[in-house]
């Protein structure tokens, strides 16, 4: 078993047992039964790992330093653990070998409100299980020090990918090794940190919109096969596909790529062929692995549409695959929210996350748009709002369970001024809402400036 199997199946454990001793007696068979299991599975653990670790930070719950992922089946169990960490404020439990049915019975039966947890945990004197309180300051955990590598691997994937573009463009010889390796760094740090990575794709570079392009595609692919529980390899060939699926406009002429301004119809024809110049590109650079046919399916459909229309035309009743489904998803949502030539001020997140769910059905798989929405939450990462207090502040975090109450940090007092605001979770802090969305040009915000802060969002968290 995985340490990520491990972790859910003792998250799931431990949520049964906790929720039979806050409904029954603690002698009820019931409860006895649930501890007897759960010790049974923690001494197995116990016999592969000298502890176990239980972090939450943030938004995450971490075992043994293995992120556990909010996805369906699990789901219930791992929001619960959250919630009652967060709202007891614990840092990390701690079980050590030797823990006994009784022990953790005692310590289960504990979880309720937080001035009783407090109370009890302190005179109870547990030998074989610890707890660290949040203090206020929710300190990054050491094994999480590492965004500054989240970044170079970010910036060197955006090197690789203009690097590969450029030289195609030029006619020059095209290196899809370093593709290859980068998208497997790419997809280790999604497990590291999930939205640390995300919050990279706020990175808009006006002038370089066809490599940034292409890069958030496939960060945004991967995580939307991560949620959906794609594997490792499947993962690295839906974010080669996402990366390469645009590569067919190197054989289009630049000055139709880049026109400022609204194409004729011979213009807006031959920008269409890149789907099928793609599949010629990849099988001059990939040849007919696994993977080279893979982004060749994706870049001869991600423009195809559920209802059967998109481009190129197809025959009879073909459909495109999962991965196109995907990378269409991701590709419309990227294009939406970048300002081009053509379109200076891009559709504010949250409109852009509309547009998906109204076509679904229509361009978009209706699951696929539920679980990217999920990912994304109601105002993504980098969203500029104003609060009801009059500040602006910028979405850094996403909140599990929460889909409309992120975490903010306040960029702006009242006056529109610039400020080092505090950094709150909307789900805790009741006292501050969202009054609306806005554009951060309006007040000369660059979201990608907060995130290339190490780490983002590492300022105090607001706990009312």
């Amino acid at each position: 078993m995985s340490t990520y199997e491990s972790g859910t199946t003792f998250v799931s454990l431990f949520y049964a047992l906790i929720k039979a001793a806050q409904v029954y007696d603690l002698g009820n068979d019931v409860v006895q039964h649930g501890a007897q299991r759960f010790v049974h599975f923690l001494n197995t653990l116990l016999n592969l790992y000298s502890h176990i670790e239980i972090i939450r930070y943030r938004d995450y719950i971490f075992f043994n330093k293995q992120r556990l992922r909010f996805q369906i089946d699990g789901y219930a169990s791992l929001q619960f653990l959250h919630e009652r960490m967060k709202h007891l404020k614990i840092r990390n439990l701690v079980f050590k070998p030797g823990v006994e049915k009784e022990e953790i019975i005692i310590f289960a039966s504990l979880f309720k409100d937080e001035d009783s947890f407090l109370k009890e945990y302190d005179r109870k004197k547990f030998h074989h299980v610890c707890v660290e309180f949040s203090t206020g300051d929710e300190e990054i955990p050491e094994f999480l020090r590492d965004s500054e590598r989240i970044k170079r691997t970010y910036f060197k994937a955006l090197a690789v990918t203009k690097n590969l573009l450029q030289n195609l463009w030029t006619r020059q010889p095209a290196n899809v090794s370093s593709s290859r390796r980068i998208v497997y760094n790419l997809i280790d740090s999604l497990s590291h940190d999930e939205f640390g990575l995300l919050a990279l794709t706020t990175i808009k570079n006006f002038d370089e919109y066809t490599y940034n392009h292409s890069l958030n595609v496939g960060v945004f692919s991967l995580a939307l096969g991560q949620r959906i529980g794609l594997s490792k390899k499947d993962l690295a060939q839906v974010g080669t596909a996402g990366l390469l699926h645009d590569i067919g406009k190197v054989s289009i002429d630049k000055d139709i790529i880049y026109k400022d301004g609204k194409l004729t119809e011979n213009e807006w024809e031959a920008v269409k062929l890149h789907s099928q110049f793609g599949v010629e590109q990849i099988l001059q650079t990939r040849g007919l692995d696994e993977t080279g046919l893979v982004s060749m399916a994706v870049c001869y459909q991600h423009h195809w549409n559920v209802d059967g229309t998109g481009y190129p035309r197809r025959k009879g009743t073909e459909k495109p695959f999962l991965f196109s489904k995907i990378v269409r998803i991701c590709d419309s949502y990227d294009a939406m929210t970048t300002a081009r030539v053509y379109q200076p001020i891009p559709y504010l997140p949250h409109i852009a996350l509309r547009v998906l769910w109204q076509l679904r059905h229509i361009c978009f798989d209706p699951v696929l748009v539920k679980v990217f929405i999920q990912l994304s939450g109601l105002y993504p990462l980098g969203s500029c709002l104003e609060m009801s207090t009059g500040d602006v502040a910028l979405v850094l975090r996403q909140n599990p369970g929460h889909f409309s109450l992120p975490i903010v940090k306040i960029v702006l007092d009242k006056n529109q001024g610039p400020i080092e605001g505090p950094t709150i979770d909307l789900s805790v802090d009741k006292h501050v809402y969202i009054k609306k969305p806005v554009y951060p040009q309006k007040y000369d915000i660059n979201p990608a400036e907060f995130f290339m802060k190490s780490p983002a969002g590492d300022s105090e968290v607001k706990i009312a």
